[in-house]
């Protein structure tokens, strides 16, 4: 029988081609060679089948951020490799939920409250790294920092904050986010914090 994860594969492509409103239950059951009965036992309905397809799709970048991540020297520079990839990825997952916003309002919010849940705890993880590392202070409040680094970034992202003229988006969320760690950095972390700026504010874009 077909996996949950290869159905939620192909659908995802399907999406991504047509629209999540305009792919029907029929036309994915017809494309993948199931019956329409099965997709509805593995998944509920409609909206079961696309909150277990972006969450697939959602940790197939988690794992992709693993990989990137597995050569760098320290936690800070595991951070500003996930914000570089973000960055890349935002225009891509703005547009997918945008439209998933239009069509399944439901589905976007409760992504929307869970993924936030889940960066956060990997961030504050990686927070945590950076302070038993004696890259950042110990005595900042780890949960307003999240929030301040998590709502800035989504600000620049999402289009919340429209960069001054002359200053490009990628620009713009590096210095955000190299203000911020040099906020909460040691001495040592200082030097690293302005190594990887210059790395990953001027790549291509």
């Amino acid at each position: 029988m077909t996996s949950k994860k290869h159905i939620a594969e192909r659908a995802m492509q399907m999406f991504s081609a047509r629209g999540f409103k305009s792919v029907r239950m029929d036309d994915i059951a017809q494309q993948l060679g199931v019956s329409k009965r099965s997709l509805y036992e593995l998944f509920g309905d409609k909206e079961g089948l696309l909150y277990e397809t972006i969450i697939d799709y959602f940790e197939g970048i988690h794992r992709r951020q693993i990989d990137l991540c597995a050569g760098a020297a320290d936690v800070l520079e595991k951070l500003f490799i996930v914000l570089n990839d973000i960055l890349e990825r935002s225009e891509q997952v703005g547009r997918m939920m945008t439209d998933l916003k239009r069509s399944y309002p439901a589905v976007h919010d409760r992504l929307i409250q869970e993924g936030a849940a889940r960066n956060r705890e990997k961030l504050r993880a990686m927070l945590r790294e950076g302070i038993d590392g004696g890259l950042f202070i110990d005595n900042f409040h780890i949960d307003l920092a999240i929030s301040v680094l998590y709502y800035s970034a989504s600000a620049i992202t999402h289009h919340g904050l429209t960069p001054p003229e002359g200053i490009s988006e990628r620009k713009a969320f590096m210095q955000i986010a190299s203000t911020f760690f040099r906020g909460i950095a040691t001495a040592e972390g200082l030097q690293l914090v302005d190594r990887y700026r210059l790395r990953y504010e001027f790549r291509e874009e």
